[in-house]
């Protein structure tokens, strides 16, 4: 396969309102729509706002509704729409839009720190149940918990080729 020009409707526009705006762009093989985005902003539309953190799936930052569905920018391969396709690219509907792509997730942090954190009973042992899963007497830890709801684990993540980190000696138990 080789580089293609592919039709993008992106959202454009503020809290006050705004509307579809058409690009057209180089999409290369292995890319995923925030690949496509970034490079919207370096050479067609620089002040496109969109927000974006680790590029890995695991923070949620870049979310928005592609094709009228929420999802993972980063994680949405442009394998998936067939070449001829138009792919939309909307705000999140379930938060107030800042501009273009950005949403106003302060709500999410809000209900965060209304949630407390898990502390272990004294005298529990620490125990870990593989794939990055910790319990502390059977009950997963907030950090565990809270990182599951944020984003699924790749199952690949999870198989029996996954290699264990070992401590270096002299860095505690």
């Amino acid at each position: 396969m080789s580089a293609y020009e592919a039709h993008f409707r992106v959202w454009r526009g503020d809290q006050d309102g705004g509307g579809l705006k058409d690009f057209h762009v180089e999409v290369n093989d292995g890319e995923v729509v925030l690949d496509i985005v970034h490079r919207l902003q370096a050479t067609q539309a620089p002040d496109l706002a969109v927000r974006w953190n680790c590029k890995a799936g695991k923070c949620g930052s870049c979310s928005a509704e592609v094709n009228g569905r929420p999802r993972l920018l980063c994680m949405t391969r442009m394998s998936v729409f067939e070449r001829n396709e138009t792919i939309t690219i909307t705000p999140l509907r379930a938060f107030p839009v800042v501009r273009d792509l950005v949403t106003d997730v302060s709500f999410n942090y809000t209900k965060a720190r209304e949630v407390p954190s898990f502390v272990p009973r004294r005298g529990s042992v620490r125990a870990n149940t593989g794939c990055g899963r910790r319990t502390w007497g059977g009950r997963r830890s907030s950090a565990s918990a809270s990182s599951a709801s944020c984003a699924r684990t790749p199952a690949m993540w999870c198989g029996t080729s996954r290699r264990t980190r070992r401590r270096s000696p002299g860095r505690g138990s």
